[in-house]
């Protein structure tokens, strides 16, 4: 045949390929949350140090994700994803250039983020109860991030000790379930 091996054909790879530099600013998105979870996990990391490293996780992602865009700039890109990138840049650069910046505002602005992804997680839900098999994971994660913000944001000053490790298991809860969505869907965790 020429040297070309008929048993694997050509589109396979590419469709492979294109998948994976789809979903691959997904899964660093994912894995850049993480990072302050871990960091709070392991290092029992005061709030200072977490907003931090919870701006700069989200900075990147929003770069992530704009370069995301930049690479798809011809096709058809869900709204949703434009949406979560400019809530990480917003909140990341509002972290980083508030000149006052204490706990409370850091608590606030997280609060906000994580209420903001959870209301796209129930959008996503809600408008997609027929298209996907899923829609009850949306609904359930989105009612919990909303609720989670809600708690965080009125937060007794008494408890603030236990902030930062709320603050780790919300973010695994959110990573988490956005990468058991890519794995299940084989595709972004938005419904289009």
């Amino acid at each position: 045949m020429g040297g070309v091996d008929r048993k694997y054909p050509s589109y396979l790879f590419l469709s492979l390929s294109e998948k994976v530099m789809k979903l691959g600013y997904r899964i660093t998105r994912a894995a850049l949350l993480l990072i302050p979870a871990i960091l709070i996990f392991a290092t029992h990391t005061s709030l200072e140090g977490v907003s931090i490293v919870f701006g700069v996780s989200i900075l990147t992602g929003a770069f992530a994700t704009m370069l995301y865009l930049f690479f798809h700039f011809d096709e058809k890109v869900n709204t949703r994803i434009m949406m979560e990138g400019l809530a990480d840049a917003f909140f990341g650069i509002v972290l980083f250039t508030y000149p006052t910046p204490d706990n409370q505002f850091f608590l606030i602005i997280f609060s906000v983020w994580i209420f903001y992804m959870g209301t796209l997680q129930l959008v996503s839900g809600l408008g997609s109860m027929e298209d996907t098999d899923y829609f009850w994971l949306y609904i359930l994660a989105g009612i919990t991030f909303l609720a989670v913000g809600f708690v965080i944001m009125n937060y007794s000053p008494t408890f603030k000790e236990s902030v930062p490790s709320l603050m780790a298991i919300v973010l695994v809860l959110y990573s988490g379930t956005n990468l058991y969505l890519l794995m299940k869907r084989k595709m972004d965790i938005y419904v289009s």
